[in-house]
Parts: structure tokens; C-alpha cells; sequence
């Protein structure tokens, strides 16, 4: 017998529904990085600082980003704060203000083969959806593409239909400004991560002019642009043969142009030459007919295809998608707020994973002076006992760790062989610039632990950690030649006083001291211990000392 409580498949399917994004990320806040009250406000400021960075790149704007934070009032534990963030890019077209900063998946970076901060279209939407879900404020946003007109949304998102929902809409004089600005009311508590954020996007992004105006006095931070010189815009490229498999290939197959295998292969990937094609088709041409349409390929023809593309030797995937910070563009902006007694950069060869590019830059910062606002001793890694800073696409990420696979590549890489201890106060900064990079989640916290990720942030750190070994080898060896020098030198000074007095005359001078390689030290020397090296004595002194030394023997 049925339990009474028990229902028919017809029943059980007419409670089942379907509901947008918006409302599984309301439900889901922590999918987005928003689960947290403490990191309320440093997401917030990541995914809107982000979007004003990608326009005005995209623009050939050198960006000049405005944040503001003020406290509004306190609220047990946690307070309700106004942060305003503008900037002077292009503006955004009003009629697409709405679909930008009201409907989550929007955008146009999804699916796109080349380096840029976003890659869903949730981030800003999914600021003013939290904001409307924790405070019930809207958010003001005002836009302008001309400088002349402004125009001003107050909006909100619609839970059910994940659409926007425009509660008023002006215009108002723009006044010379251009760009976008975004006003969101959030419930957080406060955290210093808000500055230590700042603090490395400015780093990372030396092109950018950023102010803030925090919540107090102390709370400020004004970074001026460090270079004029733009990042070098991103181009779409096609996938890397090398990291091919069978679902890449069945779609690139089933809406290609070309009709023939080699085509195909040319013209769908990137960096394969009629020689590689040559390899691949050698690799499995008792597994694949390669004179069939690339659309016919059978399913076990597909898997041997990508097998044999993963097997061959190309060349390094290209890097017109990239964007790499660069060595000196990066220590530049390292160096101007750690002041460190030296510096080493390493920039590692691109590399591709699922077809996918990506590269390594790794700096580390020796025996810092300062420094970032918001860190302290928390913030250094207890195993390695250095400050680790990760970034991605020039983004700095600052939560989830110890989920992220740069944390285990640095561990891994041994730091102390390469005398780089706690003492030293050294920073590690590990850049990763990549098309789609694997997250951990959507929130892009941490990169998933990926073999060839791994592999690379690990070879990069160690590579660097020799720069550093042979840095500090040449200081100590430096420093023992010259204590050795020095201590030659009063030798030698001591000796050389005694002769030229007892000789009446200089019997060595300057170019003996070079001779026996202690030249250097002769002024240091002389000022320590006011020794008068090459002093040479007049022959009425010569005299004098004589008649002194019978007067006090014949006394005797």
C-alpha cells in the first residue's frame, strides 16, 4: 500500500519550475564572492574598478578611477556604507545601462578567445543585485559619452525575469565629464582588505590614476599614474592544437567553413602550418579518414584527431591575446611603494591548456622597506614566510588562498634554498594572464589546481628564486672583498707609514695601493682610523726624532 503522503509523477511535475539567474544567484550570494560581510565591500569595488579599467583600455583611455566610501549608519555589528565609484572611459549608450548594471549574463566577454578582467557578465549586476537584497536601496548610476549630457538611472533588478527595472531616469549637464559612474548602498563590515586592494590594483596597473576617499582621515590613498604607456590591447586568436580535445573539436567541425581536413586544420587553429598538419595526419591516419568533410568526422575519428593534435610539436601558442604587465612595467609599480633593496622578474614562455594561452610573470621584491596599506604579519605566508600576492589579468586576488593553485606552487617551490626567509621581508608577486582562466568558482577568487598551471607558477617562482640566490651572492661576495680590501688596507697603511718615516721619503704612494688591490679603501681608511697612509716625512722631522732617540740612550 501506497503511503498516504506519496504523489503521482503528474503531480511531482507540476511542482517543478524554472527560475532565472538572477534569482539562483540571490539565493546563492557566495557563488559571486558575496557570502561574506567582511569581503562585501573589497568585491564590490573589484567588480566595478574592473569594469572601468576593460572600457577605458578598450577606449585608449588612460583610465583615472574616483572611489568613494562613506559610513551611513551603524547597524549592530555591521554598518550600511554609500561607495560611489566613477570613472573618465567612454561612457555606456543609455539604452544599454538597463542590460549592463540590471540583468546578469550580460555582456561581451563570454566565450571570448583573448586576455580581459571579465569573463561572464555577472560582476556589476550582481553588485546592485546584492545591494537591493541586503538593503533594499537602488542603485544611481550615471553615464556619459559626450560630455556635454548625462544621463542618470535609478534602477534595481528584477528578481524573476533577471531584467532591470528603471525607477526614474533624468538628464542632467555632464559638465566636460566622460565615463560612468555607479553609486551602490552596502551592508558590511568594514575591512583593511578594501585598501590592501587598492593598494595592488594601483600596482599592478601602473597606467592607472587612482583616488580614494575612505571612511576616515587616515583612511586615504592617492596614487598618481606611473607611466604613460597603455597596455597593448588584447586580440581574438583561435585555440592551440596542443590542447585540443574531442568537444572543442566537434563544435569547431560542426560550423566550419572549410571543407577539407588540412583546411581545417589551418584555418581553425592557431600556429598549425601545413608541416604540423602533415604530423597530425601521420599520427592517425589509420584512425581517421582525412578525406572526409570535418562534419562527417565519426566520434572515434574526432578522439583520434585530438589525440595525434596533443601529440605533435608546434610552436608556443601566440601571444596577440595576451596582455602581460611586463618585467620593468611591473617592478615599476612594485617598486615605488615597497622600496626594496632589489628586485628580480621572470617572464615565462606562453603556454596552452584546452587551447586555451596563458603566461606566467612572477617578480619578487627582496628585503621591502614598506609596506601595502592593509597588510601586516597576517598577511604573511606562514610556510614560505613571505608576502604572496596573486594576480590574475591584472586583477589582484585576495580571498580563498588556500584553494588556489599560485599558494601550493609557491610552497612548493622551496624559497629558502634561495635564501629568501622571513627576515628578509620579501614579497612574491605571482601574475597569471590568460585567455578563460579555470576559477574555482564564479566569484574568480583562486584558479583551480591545473597541472600545466601548476607546473608553470612553480618553474617561474624557482627561476626567479635563482635570480635572487645569484643577486644576494654577488652582495655577500662584494662585501667580503671588501672587508678583505679593508683589512689590507690598514695592514698595509701601517707598514707603509713606517717606511716612508724611516726612509725620509715616499717610497710608495697611490699606485702601490692599486697594485695590491686595496686603492679603494685607502680614504675610508684614513678617516676611520686617521691613519696618514702614504705620508711622506721631511728631513728636519727625520732629524729630530734621531737626536730624541740618542738623548733618551745616553739618559739610559
Amino acid at each position: 500500500m501506497a503511503p498516504k503522503n506519496s504523489k503521482t509523477a503528474k503531480e511531482l511535475a507540476k511542482e517543478m519550475k524554472e527560475i532565472s539567474f538572477s534569482e539562483f544567484i540571490a539565493t546563492n550570494p557566495h557563488l559571486v564572492g558575496f557570502e561574506s560581510s567582511v569581503k562585501m565591500i573589497p568585491m564590490s569595488i573589484h567588480e566595478i574598478l574592473t569594469n572601468s579599467l576593460d572600457a577605458c583600455e578598450s577606449a585608449g583611455v588612460l583610465p583615472e578611477v574616483w572611489i568613494d566610501l562613506k559610513s551611513l549608519d551603524d547597524k549592530g555589528r555591521l554598518k550600511r556604507y554609500k561607495l560611489t565609484v566613477r570613472d573618465n572611459g567612454p561612457g555606456i549608450l543609455p539604452k544599454n545601462v538597463p542590460l549592463v548594471f540590471g540583468k546578469l549574463l550580460y555582456g561581451s566577454k563570454f566565450g571570448v578567445r583573448r586576455q580581459s578582467r571579465g569573463q561572464q557578465g555577472i560582476g556589476v549586476s550582481a553588485v546592485v543585485l546584492i545591494s537591493q537584497i541586503k538593503t533594499g536601496e537602488h542603485a544611481i548610476i550615471k553615464t556619459s559619452t559626450n560630455g556635454r549630457k548625462a544621463h542618470v538611472f535609478e534602477l534595481s533588478v528584477d528578481v524573476d525575469r533577471n531584467s532591470a527595472k528603471v525607477h526614474d531616469s533624468r538628464e542632467e549637464k555632464a559638465e566636460g565629464w566622460k565615463g560612468v559612474e555607479i553609486s551602490v548602498i552596502l551592508e558590511a563590515q568594514f575591512s583593511a582588505r578594501i585598501m590592501e586592494y587598492i593598494e595592488l590594483t594601483a600596482a599592478i596597473n601602473p597606467h592607472l590614476s587612482l583616488h580614494y576617499d575612505g571612511v576616515s582621515e587616515t583612511d586615504r590613498l592617492e596614487v598618481p599614474r606611473r607611466t604613460e604607456e597603455m597596455p597593448a590591447i588584447p586580440v581574438e586568436t583561435k585555440p592551440h592544437p596542443s590542447g585540443a580535445d574531442y568537444d572543442l573539436l566537434k563544435r569547431l567541425a560542426s560550423r566550419t567553413k572549410y571543407n577539407g581536413l588540412t583546411d581545417f586544420l589551418k584555418g581553425e587553429f592557431d600556429r598549425v602550418r601545413l608541416d604540423v598538419v602533415k604530423q597530425i595526419t601521420g599520427h592517425c591516419k589509420d584512425r581517421v579518414d582525412v578525406k572526409k568533410r570535418p562534419a562527417d568526422l565519426s566520434k572515434e575519428e574526432l578522439m583520434a584527431l585530438a589525440d595525434a593534435m596533443c601529440t605533435v610539436q608546434t610552436l608556443p601558442p601566440s601571444t596577440e591575446c595576451l596582455s602581460p604587465v611586463g618585467e620593468s612595467t611591473l617592478v615599476q609599480g612594485v617598486v615605488s611603494r615597497l622600496n626594496p633593496a632589489f628586485i628580480e622578474a621572470v617572464t615565462r614562455k606562453p603556454r596552452a591548456m584546452r587551447g586555451q594561452p596563458f603566461l606566467v610573470e612572477v617578480i619578487i621584491a627582496y628585503g621591502c622597506g614598506a609596506e601595502f596599506g592593509g597588510t601586516g604579519e597576517s598577511s604573511i605566508d606562514p610556510v614560505t614566510g613571505v608576502y604572496i600576492h596573486r594576480f590574475v589579468n591584472r586583477v589582484p586576488l585576495l580571498f580563498s588562498e588556500s584553494g588556489d593553485v599560485t599558494l601550493k606552487a609557491a610552497r612548493d617551490a622551496g624559497l629558502a634554498r634561495y635564501e629568501i626567509a622571513p627576515e628578509t621581508r620579501s614579497h612574491l608577486f605571482v601574475h597569471v594572464a590568460g585567455v578563460n582562466i579555470p576559477y574555482t568558482s564564479e566569484s574568480k577568487e583562486a584558479i583551480k589546481f591545473v597541472d600545466e598551471y601548476y607546473e608553470e607558477i612553480r618553474l617561474a617562482i624557482q627561476e626567479c628564486g635563482r635570480k635572487i640566490s645569484r643577486h644576494i651572492r654577488r652582495i655577500k661576495k662584494s662585501e667580503e672583498e671588501a672587508v678583505k680590501g679593508k683589512r689590507k688596507a690598514i695592514i698595509h697603511s701601517l707598514l707603509l707609514r713606517q717606511i716612508n718615516r724611516y726612509a725620509g721619503t715616499k717610497v710608495a704612494g697611490a699606485e702601490y695601493a692599486a697594485a695590491f688591490g686595496f686603492d679603494q679603501c685607502v680614504s675610508e681608511v684614513e678617516d676611520e682610523y686617521e691613519l696618514d697612509v702614504f705620508r711622506e716625512e721631511k728631513p728636519e722631522r727625520r732629524a729630530h726624532e734621531t737626536r730624541r732617540a740618542a738623548a733618551a740612550a745616553g739618559g739610559d
